[in-house]
């Protein structure tokens, strides 16, 4: 173990006398002391914060990950191509040591500059929080929803009840000849999606209760909760601006407690805050959410999807989640020193380079690289296919390649659930690791390994 420190400690030196890493780092001192005077938001407190936060860590994270494929990918081709390996070759030290010492050392020198901008970042941030707000109810969002770690809470779904009448209805059919013994089972799941998405509307001039369990209860009497909803009007509502009235309920004596009129546009996401204090009891809330009568329309609201109604409550305090985002920017990072150390194992420096960026991207755009070769379609035909009659067969093959070759960085990606306030779990740390650090390690320590350990080093000259 002692001779793969030698070698991290060498690599971290040589990193540190490197230009190019020389060069990111001035230019990220430049931006992260820059930004919290350049980016005013909205102008109010909370946007400030989230804008500094987003740009910051987005910044840290690309020109970090740009520096790491440079050094990684120089590290070993560049002693390869001017003969200094030589010297390590010839002394009692393994291959596989000469790897793993590298890939510590790129590391080693990714945490400190990870340690000292996320210091420089978190005490920016504090500064921007601490100052004076406009108004205090910005002063409680900055503190309830962007200085903290919070969890979403969905409506308590009654499954019970909705299998129960599902199966009820599917019973009668039966009875009834209108479906067949053999299609029972469909029609209990259709039913079952049926009931569920009636569960989710409300109809004109009527009004529905949602419950919310699981819930933290608020450290102060002023701590405020976060109602965040997606609806759709159906039909669209004149001029597309859905009308809803939202009243918070005791969960115990279902009295009314506080009461607010929206008028949103349909399709998007709104968020609005209301008192933590008398709203959450034992754990509960209740929100009713009435659909006022409109004789110009008759729209039915209709919250799509699980994610469409959430209530959002603290869990943690905001520096440890900070610190589990600097954590996954980290693991990316070692991936990416990975993939260079492997790469300039058999390449140049500057095939390795392409290589790893290319990866690099290819990582940030899954998404978007999924959607565009057909995945993301349920049905694909004739024309509309992208890739024609080759469609599925197409498919077939670069899907599994994709999505197991390559990690999705924006799934394991701390920055956006920092800015919004959102809590980020152990679990998410643990895949991201295993995605990310894991595959790197994977990849460097098995095949890397053995195709250095068949290269020639030097020639050999007679």
């Amino acid at each position: 173990m002692s001779r793969v420190l030698a070698i991290a400690r060498h690599t971290f030196a040589e990193g540190i006398r490197m230009r190019i890493v020389l060069v990111f780092l001035i230019l990220l001192v430049f931006l992260l002391l820059r930004m919290p005077f350049a980016l005013r938001g909205d102008e109010t407190l909370t946007g400030r914060l989230q804008n500094f936060l987003a740009y910051s860590l987005g910044a840290l994270s690309l020109l970090l990950s740009l520096a790491t494929i440079f050094f990684s990918c120089s590290t070993l081709s560049t002693e390869i191509r001017e003969c200094s390996l030589h010297l390590i070759v010839t002394k009692p030290v393994t291959r596989f040591q000469i790897l793993l010492g590298k890939w510590i050392g790129v590391n080693l020198l990714n945490l400190l500059i990870l340690a000292l901008c996320g210091a420089t970042i978190y005490g920016l941030a504090y500064y921007i929080q601490s100052r004076p707000e406009q108004f205090y109810r910005d002063r409680l969002q900055v503190r309830d929803v962007v200085w903290t770690a919070r969890e979403a809470a969905t409506p308590v779904v009654p499954r019970q009840e909705l299998v129960k009448a599902a199966e009820e209805d599917v019973r009668v059919r039966v009875e009834r000849g209108e479906v067949e013994e053999f299609k029972k089972a469909e029609a209990l799941a259709t039913r079952l999606t049926e009931l569920l998405n009636q569960w989710r509307q409300v109809e004109p001039g009527g009004y529905r209760v949602y419950e919310f369990s699981g819930l933290a209860p608020p450290e102060r009497e002023d701590t405020v909760l976060q109602i965040r909803y997606k609806a759709l009007g159906l039909p669209l509502p004149p001029g597309e601006l859905l009308a809803i009235r939202w009243v918070v309920l005791d969960p115990e004596t279902q009295t009314p407690l506080a009461m607010r009129d929206t008028m949103e546009r349909s399709g998007e996401t709104h968020q609005f805050l209301v008192n933590a204090g008398p709203v959450v009891r034992n754990g509960r809330a209740l929100l009713q959410v009435i659909n006022p009568l409109d004789p110009r329309s008759n729209t039915t609201v209709f919250f799509e999807g699980e994610d469409s109604l959430q209530l959002l409550y603290r869990v943690s305090a905001f520096e440890p989640n900070f610190v589990k985002g600097l954590a996954i920017i980290g693991l990316q990072l070692g991936l990416l020193s990975a993939l260079g150390v492997f790469f300039s194992v058999f390449v140049s420096f500057p095939v390795a380079c392409l290589c790893t960026a290319t990866f690099y991207l290819l990582a940030l755009g899954m998404p978007w690289i999924m959607e565009v070769i057909g995945t993301t379609a349920q049905v694909h035909l004739g024309e509309q296919d992208p890739y024609g009659r080759l469609g599925p067969a197409v498919r077939a093959i670069l899907v599994p390649v994709l999505k197991y070759g390559v990690p999705d960085f924006t799934h394991y990606n701390g920055i956006g659930r920092l800015v919004d306030g959102r809590y980020i779990a152990p679990s998410l740390l643990a895949l991201s690791a295993a995605r990310t650090l894991c595959y790197g390690l994977a990849l460097l320590l098995l095949p890397g390994w053995l195709i250095f350990k068949r290269r020639e080093i030097a020639e050999v000259v007679v």
